[in-house]
């Protein structure tokens, strides 16, 4: 099923497909875009990218980049969306679907505020979180997600989207970009 979003104002990213061409492609364009502010070459830079491409179509990555949010100059987000697929046909309807996965997500992450919504695509999942990560050399990063979680029409596949940023301060913002994306998911075949 193909499908659409608008991004982010400021997204800086590429989308991956199965096209290893158009993946060298954008991994390029955005290398010519970030690769100064980041200290490397272009070509240093995009072949970091490339190499990332495997993993991400593995995990049916299908657009990942980043974008500035929230109060303070600097801060960051992360988007990364995703389609999963399940072997089965997922059995009744997807707003039960919706139910049992937020019962699930609850489950595994005890502290995020979890709760089905309905999208114009349909019933979602979506999940705010946050925790503090503690990395070598005594260095804690906190970090803030948000995710929405949901069924496509198809019954056998769900998108994923989830935006994370190391900024408590910017949570509202995280949250309201996230929702934005999300709210704008829809089927590439009715835009045509």
């Amino acid at each position: 099923m193909p499908l659409q979003i608008d991004l982010p104002p400021g997204f800086s990213g590429m989308p991956v497909g199965s096209d290893d061409r158009m993946n060298r492609s954008h991994a390029w364009t955005v290398a010519d875009n970030l690769a100064a502010g980041a200290g490397k070459s272009v070509e240093e830079f995009g072949s970091y990218l490339m190499t990332l491409v495997p993993t991400m179509q593995a995990n049916g990555i299908r657009v990942f980049g980043k974008f500035a949010v929230g109060p303070r100059k600097g801060d960051v987000a992360t988007l990364t969306l995703g389609v999963a697929h399940w072997p089965d046909p997922a059995p009744g309807s997807r707003d039960a679907l919706a139910v049992a996965m937020a019962e699930e997500y609850r489950s595994r992450h005890k502290r995020a505020v979890v709760q089905p919504v309905r999208l114009p695509i349909g019933p979602a999942v979506v999940a705010i979180s946050g925790g503090e990560f503690h990395l070598p050399e005594r260095d804690v990063r906190t970090q803030i997600k948000a995710e929405y979680q949901i069924p496509l029409p198809d019954g056998r596949s769900v998108v994923i989207l989830s935006v994370v940023a190391e900024s408590e301060d910017a949570w509202p913002a995280v949250a309201e970009a996230t929702a934005k994306v999300a709210w704008s998911l829809r089927s590439g075949e009715a835009a045509r």
